[in-house]
């Protein structure tokens, strides 16, 4: 190497041993909020040990909690107020990084003290924004919830406020499952947030449409009370001669044990397709059992092992379907799990009544039983629409539709008056992007999607709120597990879908595209439910999956957000 070349060879070092140096300084001035003690007081994690220390406790004197005296508030609502600030601290700060710079806590470029200004809690900063707080305190009902037993008090109630772990709530947030106190409430005195006029299965002719929903159930349950489990159930027992079933996993569900037992007894011809990953696994426990009762099964594993060199993904064979006796098909969100059987989750379902259809489906199912999975598969070339008593019905397959880029997409485009989305996740840019033009074409765009996908880095949710199509997060223990389009009062998209790169390109999937009026007006009905059921303080924050924002989700059992911490060993759950 002659002296130029070694000089440029070290002058090339030193620039990269700057760069690094600027960009380790430059990480390690973010930092943990570890605790919120008040809207004024909290932890900081200087040291990133994730340890409390003595001297990283905080206290910023200029946030300030201040009603105007003139006011003359009440102890109630006087409490109200200081409760919502704190929410509002805890919405800001937990599970952020943050700088501290000149007493100045800042998150993503936005200043602490500023916003909590800006929300109206100090009256001298912002007189505007706080008679709006004060008129949002005084026109609507406040309870609040023990998170433990999930009984509502009224704040004038001895018991309120000694629960070691309580949130205040507006009244139409409340969970429908909630007990009223008997001091609170009077015994002739009806809790008067009740739903109204909501159907969660919708028959039409030969279709029939199933939706669980996240907020009338705070624990999963194996019992098997929902119309979607008792359905699979009832199509099991009545089957007499074959049924196909491509599912992603099992996890045990007693009457459906039952039921596939006596299906094998009386001859009738089980086989399943179903999900392993590279190392052999199912998400679920009981998947491996369930194979080896009905024999008639094939993996995904050795297909997925043939194309793993030409795709570096974890590719999945997600389908949730089932094929009785030639002539009816099930599909939809819904695995075969406790969570999603139990109602638990949020989930959208079919029952359809067609040979036709079912035949679409069969091609698929055997192609992956003769181990054609993934990328593997051909597209079918029969058509893919089927009317039936006036619905039209498009059945699509993942990969080789590519159905978000061939046919969710120009029906997007072609929406003129509302699309309403309940999904677990939106990944995929181009849809996110196409659904922003809508918005701003006068569609009236609104979407729900599961708090745990939401902090993902890959999730849409910042990119569609920053350009103005109101996405709330859920805040319960459930999950948005629905992969649902609500178009225009005609059109439904529902399937096994996410509405992600891998679900278009490289996992097994179906969709349906239903065009029915009835379905989809009973639909929007259940989404409007749902959507009156978040608080609107999640237009703008992300809840903690597992934590006081999540309803039920302190002691269902479950670990909600996959940290490996359950209920009260996770830290969102820590007691006020």
């Amino acid at each position: 190497m002659n002296g130029k070349m070694k000089t440029l060879f070290y002058l090339f070092a030193f620039i990269l041993f700057i760069a690094t140096f600027c960009f380790t300084e430059y990480k390690n001035s973010f930092y943990d909020v570890l605790e919120i003690i008040s809207p004024s007081e909290f932890v900081i994690d200087f040291n990133h040990n994730k340890s409390f220390e003595p001297n990283e406790k905080i206290s910023l004197v200029d946030i300030k909690i201040l009603p105007d005296p003139k006011d003359n508030l009440s102890e109630e609502e006087l409490f109200i107020f200081n409760e919502l600030a704190k929410n509002f601290s805890k919405d800001f700060l937990f599970n952020k990084k943050v700088q501290y710079k000149n007493k100045s806590v800042i998150v993503k470029s936005k200043n602490y003290l500023e916003a909590f200004n800006n929300a109206g809690f100090n009256f001298e900063a912002s007189p505007n924004e706080y008679r709006n707080l004060i008129k949002y305190i005084r026109e609507n009902n406040f309870y609040i919830l023990n998170l433990y037993n999930y009984k509502i008090h009224k704040f004038e109630c001895k018991y309120a406020l000694k629960s070691e772990n309580y949130r205040l709530y507006e009244e139409k947030q409340l969970p429908l499952k909630a007990i009223k106190c008997r001091l609170c409430f009077k015994s002739k005195e009806i809790y008067k947030h009740q739903e109204t006029n909501i159907i969660r299965t919708i028959s039409n002719g030969d279709i029939k449409v199933f939706y669980t929903d996240l907020t009338t159930k705070l624990k999963p349950d194996r019992n098997c009370k929902t119309d979607i489990c008792q359905t699979i159930v009832s199509q099991i027992d009545k089957s007499k001669s074959n049924i196909d079933m491509a599912i992603y996993g099992y996890e045990r569900i007693p009457l459906i044990d039952t039921a596939i037992k006596s299906a094998l007894a009386r001859g009738v011809k089980v086989r399943m397709v179903f999900d392993l990953d590279r190392s052999g696994n199912s998400i679920y426990k009981d998947t491996k059992w369930l194979a080896t009762l009905v024999k008639n099964a094939k993996d995904d594993n050795f297909a997925e092992l043939q194309i793993k060199t030409k795709y570096n993904n974890n590719l999945i064979m997600h389908n949730k379907f089932f094929i009785f006796d030639n002539k009816t098909v099930i599909t939809g969100s819904a695995n075969l799990s406790p969570t999603d059987m139990s109602g638990f989750n949020t989930n959208a379902a079919v029952l359809i009544d067609s040979p036709e259809i079912a035949r679409i489906y069969s091609d698929e199912f055997e192609q992956m039983y003769n181990n054609k999975f993934h990328n593997l598969k051909s597209k079918k070339t029969e058509n893919s629409s089927i009317n039936l008593n006036g619905n039209n019905i498009s059945v699509y397959f993942s990969p080789q539709d590519r159905i978000t880029e061939n046919y969710i997409l120009p029906i997007i485009r072609s929406a003129k008056k509302y699309i309403y989305i309940p999904a677990f996740l939106i990944t995929d840019k181009k849809l996110s992007e196409e659904l922003v033009f809508a918005k701003q074409k006068g569609v009236d765009v609104k979407i729900i999607l599961d708090s745990v996908n939401s902090h993902s880095k890959y999730s849409q949710i910042e990119y569609l709120r920053e350009n103005g199509i109101p996405v709330k997060a859920e805040n319960y223990a459930g999950k948005i597990h629905s992969k649902l389009i609500i178009i225009d009062d005609n059109t439904t998209i529902l399937g096994s879908m996410n509405f992600s790169k891998s679900g278009q390109n490289y996992n097994d999937e179906n969709v349906l595209i239903i065009q029915s009026e009835e379905i989809t007006k009973n639909l929007r009905k259940m989404f409007n439910h749902l959507w009156s059921k978040i608080d609107n303080r999640w237009l703008t924050k992300i809840p903690r999956s597992e934590g006081q924002d999540s309803i039920g989700s302190c002691t269902d059992g479950i670990d909600n957000n996959y940290d490996g911490k359950i209920d009260l060993e996770d830290d969102g759950c820590r007691t006020n």
